[in-house]
């Protein structure tokens, strides 16, 4: 084979490859559309969260849960969202019963196939576990601070 034979074959071969590994990475990978929508949810999440924590303080400090959310975003150095970041929609928010309330949102990806390496999904994660769509998780104030110390590993 003459020398223009091979480099002509080795460049064949280098771009097979170069096809190969760019068709493996987007097989792989999410689409960057799936990969927004994911932060977006776990922006979600992290602002159920807060308000979950913002919905044990009031109800630390007075003795009952807040009628609305917007009680709990007027509270005096509070910055709470408590809209959807994309829709500007509010969260939905409901006491069920003396500690009992009700945090619902929209989600634009399910939490079903989520791990974290080997294991299932971490403490906070799994307590945010959520399907595509509409979704409600029931809380119970004081529940946060009860399931993060039951947590703790004694030595």
């Amino acid at each position: 084979m003459s020398r223009q034979g091979v480099g002509r074959s080795m460049l064949i071969a280098a771009t097979v490859i170069v096809i190969g590994t760019l068709a493996t990475a987007v097989w792989v990978m999410e689409s960057p559309v799936k990969q927004r929508d994911r932060r977006i949810d776990e922006r979600r999440t992290e602002q159920l969260d807060a308000i979950a924590d913002a919905v044990d303080a009031w109800t630390r400090e007075h003795k009952r849960l807040p009628a609305s959310l917007a009680d709990l975003s007027t509270q005096p150095g509070a910055s709470l969202a408590i809209v959807d970041p994309v829709t500007g929609t509010p969260y939905e928010y409901q006491a069920v019963s003396e500690r009992g309330y009700r945090l619902c949102a929209s989600f634009a990806t399910s939490t079903s196939d989520r791990r974290v390496g080997n294991d299932t999904a971490s403490w906070y994660e799994s307590r945010w576990m959520h399907p595509a769509g509409r979704h409600c998780f029931d809380r119970k104030s004081g529940e946060s601070a009860e399931a993060a110390a039951a947590m703790v590993v004694a030595p």
